[in-house]
């Protein structure tokens, strides 16, 4: 039998980016609110700065790229991020890899 770990649901047009509390999360909205309207997200699921997704593959990588850069800073050495309603992991070093992971039961 297998079982999926549920992921919550965001609007088709951002891109939300899961961190371990709300002070990462202010930290990463900072940092991305000169360019992006994003803002917070905190409940049972889990933290998450939401941002509108650019609809331009180059403002997309340019977001990617800002997002890879902050994490390189931080203590923690990936994050989960989702996007057009899949999930994704990102590590430090701009590595991306889907995040939503079929476990066997058996």
């Amino acid at each position: 039998m297998r079982s999926i770990r549920c992921s919550p649901t965001f609007p088709a047009a951002t891109a939300a980016f899961e961190l371990p509390c709300v002070t990462y999360a202010l930290e990463l909205l900072r940092e991305l609110r000169t360019d992006w309207v994003g803002w917070i997200e905190n409940g049972l699921d889990g933290t998450f700065v939401v941002v509108l997704a650019p609809e331009r593959i180059s403002d997309l990588n340019e977001l990617m790229s800002r997002v890879e850069k902050w994490i390189s800073a931080q203590d923690f050495l990936a994050i989960r991020f989702h996007l057009e309603g899949r999930a994704y992991i990102m590590q430090r070093s701009g590595f991306v890899a889907p995040g939503d992971r079929h476990v066997s039961d058996s």
